[in-house]
């Protein structure tokens, strides 16, 4: 194969990678304002009033490491891991740490979502995004809604903000030769 070949076909594979794909994954250290938690209604406390609590802390917010790819068709991945956020006498947790598949194509949604029995309930979180380049913002959007038990929480719902700015990182991947990976 001629110089000239060489040339042209690394040209055409670099090329290819930048239209086709994208860049890969892209990685974003977020701040979470989730104190705002402590200011829902008291209608999300089984008594009808917000607790007493003098053990506050201001000007802190949750930090997280949040991945995200595009995928084929327009959609996008999000991973940001295992979430517990309280709410009121409630709390939205969802362990699966798996990457949640966006929901809408012109502004980034995803929407994670955990029915559960015994009390039926659903939480739900939505991460949605205002802007996503080199800096992310936008809104968690978080619901708890349970019925027909007594042991049930009182159904609730809030939004907390997050931004975040691109980290410059380069993935590796690590490959192992066993069934479980």
């Amino acid at each position: 194969m001629s110089m000239r070949s060489t040339l042209w076909v690394v040209a055409a594979v670099v090329g290819g990678g930048l239209l086709g794909c994208g860049e890969q994954p892209r990685y974003y250290r977020v701040a979470i304002e989730s104190s705002r938690l402590a200011e829902v209604p008291s209608s999300c406390y089984r008594s009808g009033s917000v607790p007493e609590d003098n053990d506050k802390t201001n000007n802190v917010v949750q930090v997280g490491q949040w991945i995200i790819w595009d995928g084929v068709e327009g959609q996008k991945y999000l991973q940001v891991g295992a979430i517990s956020y309280p709410l009121g006498d409630a709390s939205v947790t969802i362990t699966e740490g798996d990457a949640i598949v966006s929901t809408e194509a012109d502004k980034p949604t995803f929407t994670i979502e955990r029915v559960q029995t015994n009390p039926n309930s659903t939480v739900r979180a939505t991460y949605t995004f205002d802007s996503l380049g080199e800096t992310a913002q936008g809104t968690i959007s978080l619901s708890y809604v349970c019925s027909g038990s007594a042991a049930c929480a009182p159904n609730c719902e809030a939004s907390v903000p997050f931004v975040g700015r691109r980290l410059e990182a380069e993935p590796m991947l690590v490959v192992s030769n066993t069934a479980n990976n």
